[in-house]
């Protein structure tokens, strides 16, 4: 007999999987979504593992395979483990971020009482019991939800339990309805040929069927399938007339899928790559070689001041990466996914770009979801989310500003730093990593400074040339404030900054100050010698 570890859409305290027994001759394998008997209730359930032998003794079975096809490849479910052990969350919860959108589906309870119950009965029970047995007489089958709001009780489940007991009350459950789903559009073709359609047309005008004669013409002249909704807008044409064609035999209505593109009516001009300077020249030769060689997991610090070209250097990497048959993940900081941002990217790859990001309709998230499983697009780009769309042979992972906060999930369940899910997800494929910031995250520098990551540098901007000099960056002046306390300034402000200030505003000038860190210091700080003072508790 065979079984099935599988991971249960149920709050559960840590990385967990419980054990049912597969149907026999079933399809099941690793990364299918299943539904399963927990308890009383119905679950969602993604299979982590398949095994012949079982822990428990008894086992429950499978109820219903949701899809025959695997959600997700055995290396999302392989990085789905490792979040969940390395941050403490449940299986269901790591999974639940590659599934697609709007997958996760609970069970909705009913609840409706028996008919022409004698009236000594209903005398024999509680006021609590009475009260919940009236509103359903009167109110028929209704959602539990619903009771709990219209009858407001502390053990209102307890009580709708003791009328069940009672055989006074029965409980029935369904599958909540799905939140997202393809999108299909009626289309309508004609079901005979040209030459027997203009035939119909002269046929239809004679008769002073004009509406139909003209949705007729439209369709001799499109000579394909067009949507129901334009063959009405251009001419007017109502539902009675198609409906009328069709119950001739003259045409054909059918459903057809639609792709919610976030792209859609959008150009993007191909551009061509920029001449690059010495120093992108040599960090780019170093990443071209290291894909060229397949060397699997290794990790780059790309270290470049802002507007030193790292984006090239990244568009160069796809370009090769897709040159070598394989496909892409780009992430950038929610805020960066700008409209000029996503254009950079799908102007040097033109219709082979996949955007996912927050603002994205469902709908939409969902088709990108589907087209980028099917394997219809060498680059996806997006925020934090974006890393675990289901990219089939991944070859590299991008990531933009490395060290911004926004990478890390801190909202809800389970929480998780995009970067370092990212470098595990390489190791599991086999991918190349490219970390960007002009100020990495201090952790990243480290690692380079000690050889786990290639550190490339971008020491100065790009710009137009001139006169073979690179535009320098602004002067820095670093000012002690421990010197300034001791020469009797006590000011937040230093003396040379207050002068800056002052000058700035006095030749009618702006001025912007930048805070290292919003709200009030989370430490006491001795200003003369930097101690900071710490709780013994």
């Amino acid at each position: 007999m065979k079984y099935a570890e599988i991971a249960v859409n149920a709050p559960l305290a840590g990385p967990r999987t419980f054990t049912y027994t597969l149907p026999p001759n079933s399809p099941i394998s690793i990364g299918c979504a299943v539904w399963v008997p927990f308890g009383k209730r119905l679950l969602q359930g993604v299979v982590f593992n398949l095994t012949d032998y079982s822990p428990v003794e008894e086992t429950k079975a499978i109820a219903e395979i949701i899809d025959s096809r695997p959600l997700l490849p055995e290396y999302q479910i392989a990085l789905a483990q490792w979040i969940s052990e390395y941050y403490l969350a449940p299986y269901f919860e790591s999974a639940a971020l590659m599934l697609p959108p709007g997958f996760e589906r609970g069970i909705l309870m009913f609840v409706q009482s028996l008919p022409d119950i004698p009236e000594g009965v209903v005398g024999a029970l509680t006021p609590q019991q009475r009260k919940v047995l009236h509103f359903l007489q009167k109110n028929g089958r209704v959602d539990l939800r619903e009771l709990k709001k219209k009858v407001p009780q502390r053990q209102i489940e307890n009580t709708v339990n003791q009328l069940v007991r009672k055989g006074l009350v029965t409980k029935t459950t369904e599958l909540e309805r799905a939140r997202v789903s393809p999108k299909m559009v009626s289309h309508i073709r004609l079901a005979i040929n040209i030459a027997q359609a203009r035939s119909e047309v002269a046929s239809l005008e004679k008769r002073r069927a004009f509406k139909q004669a003209e949705l007729m013409k439209l369709l001799i002249e499109e000579s394909t399938a067009i949507p129901l909704s334009e063959a009405r807008g251009r001419f007017g044409s109502s539902a009675a007339a198609a409906q009328a064609l069709k119950e001739k035999g003259l045409v054909s209505i059918e459903q057809v899928r639609v792709r919610r593109d976030p792209l859609a009516h959008r150009s993007f001009p191909v551009t061509a790559p920029p001449k690059l300077t010495p120093a992108q020249e040599a960090a780019w030769g170093q990443i071209r070689d290291s894909l060229q060689k397949n060397a699997a997991s290794l990790v780059f610090l790309l270290h470049g001041v802002t507007g030193s070209g790292k984006t090239e250097i990244y568009l160069r990497a796809l370009e090769q990466n897709i040159a070598l048959g394989k496909k892409a993940i780009v992430l950038v900081p929610e805020i960066a996914l700008t409209p000029q941002t996503i254009a950079r990217f799908a102007s040097r790859f033109p219709e082979r770009v996949a955007v996912i990001h927050s603002k994205l309709s469902p709908g939409e998230q969902f088709d990108e979801w589907q087209r980028i499983r099917d394997g219809e697009f060498d680059v996806v780009i997006g925020s934090r989310s974006a890393l675990f769309a289901p990219q089939p042979n991944l070859g590299l992972i991008v990531i933009d500003e490395e060290h911004e906060w926004t990478y890390k999930q801190q909202d809800k369940a389970p929480l998780y730093h995009a970067r370092d899910v990212a470098l595990k997800l390489a190791e599991l494929v086999g991918a190349v990593v490219i970390l960007g910031s002009a100020t990495p995250d201090l952790e990243s520098y480290h690692r380079a400074r000690r050889g786990e990551y290639q550190l490339l540098e971008l020491p100065e901007r790009v710009g137009e040339i001139h006169g073979g000099a690179y535009p320098s960056l602004p002067q820095i002046e670093v000012i002690d404030l421990r010197r300034e306390l001791k020469q009797g300034n006590r000011s937040i402000f230093s003396r040379r900054l207050s002068r800056a200030i002052t000058a700035a505003l006095d030749a009618g000038e702006q001025v912007i100050l930048f805070l290292n860190r919003r709200g009030t210091a989370s430490f006491v700080q001795c200003r003369d010698c930097g101690h900071v003072m710490r709780c013994r508790r």
